[in-house]
C-alpha cells in the first residue's frame, strides 16, 4: 500500500520517529546513520558522510583545514580517534602531508586510512579540493554498496546451506517413521547405525564448512 508516493511502512516509521522526537524520547543526532550501530557496522558510509560535510564547508567558502575542524564537531564518535592526528595538524598549521599523519593513517583500517589520505590530498591546495572530496565520498559509497551486496549473497548462501542440510535429516526421520524396512535397516545392526551417525556428522560438518567459506568473504 502506498500513501501518496511514500510506501506505508516507511510512512509509519517516519510518523513514529517524529512522535518520539517530539516527546523527547529520541535524541536528535547531527550525524545521519542508516543503522542503529552504524559506527561499528558501516565505517565506509560514516567516512563518506564526513567527507560530504567537509565538502559542504569548503563550498561555503571555508578552507580545507577549517572545514575539517568544523566538520569534526558533527562527525560520528567512531572517527574521533581516526582524525586525532589530522585535526592536531589542522589546528596548529602543520603540513597535512606530514609523515606523522601518513604513518598514523597506515596503521588504520582500510576505510579510515582512505579517509585520512583523501583529506590530505584535498588539503594540498588548488581549486580541485571539492572535486577530490566528492570523488572520495563516491568511492567510499561504492565500497559500502559492494560490501552490502557481498553480505547479502553470503547470507543467502548460508541460508541455502542451512535448508539443504536439514532436508536429509527431515527426510530420514519421515522414512523412519513411516517405513518399517528403513527402521530395520538403520537400527537393525551396527552397520546401519554407523551409517546414520556418519551421515549426520558429515551433514553438519558440511554445513559448518559452508558457513565458514561464505563468512570469509564478508
Amino acid at each position: 500500500m502506498v500513501l501518496g508516493r511514500v510506501p506505508l511502512p516507511t510512512f509509519v516509521v517516519r510518523v513514529v520517529a517524529l512522535r518520539r522526537l517530539a516527546h523527547g524520547t529520541t535524541p536528535a543526532r547531527t550525524f545521519p546513520t542508516p543503522f542503529r550501530h552504524a559506527s561499528a557496522v558501516e565505517p565506509a558510509l560514516i567516512a563518506a558522510v564526513f567527507l560530504d560535510v567537509v565538502d559542504r564547508h569548503v563550498q561555503l567558502g571555508s578552507s580545507v583545514r577549517g572545514a575539517i575542524v568544523s566538520a569534526s564537531g558533527e562527525c560520528d564518535p567512531a572517527l574521533s580517534d581516526t582524525l586525532r592526528v589530522l585535526l592536531l595538524h589542522c589546528r596548529t598549521g602543520a603540513p597535512l602531508d606530514d609523515d606523522e599523519v601518513l604513518a598514523d593513517a597506515t596503521g588504520r583500517p582500510t576505510n579510515e586510512a582512505f579517509l585520512v589520505r583523501s583529506l590530505v590530498a584535498a588539503g594540498a591546495g588548488g581549486s580541485g579540493a571539492s572535486f577530490a572530496l566528492q570523488r572520495a565520498a563516491w568511492a567510499l559509497r561504492e565500497r559500502h554498496a559492494v560490501s552490502s551486496e557481498r553480505r547479502m549473497y553470503a547470507a543467502q548462501a548460508v541460508f541455502a546451506a542451512r535448508i539443504l542440510s536439514w532436508l536429509p535429516v527431515v527426510f530420514g526421520i519421515l522414512m523412519i517413521a513411516t517405513n518399517g524396512s528403513v527402521r530395520s535397516a538403520y537400527f537393525g545392526g551396527m552397520a546401519g547405525l554407523a551409517c546414520v551417525v556418519i551421515g549426520i556428522a558429515l551433514n553438519f560438518a558440511g554445513r559448518r564448512w559452508m558457513r565458514r567459506i561464505t563468512c570469509s568473504f564478508v
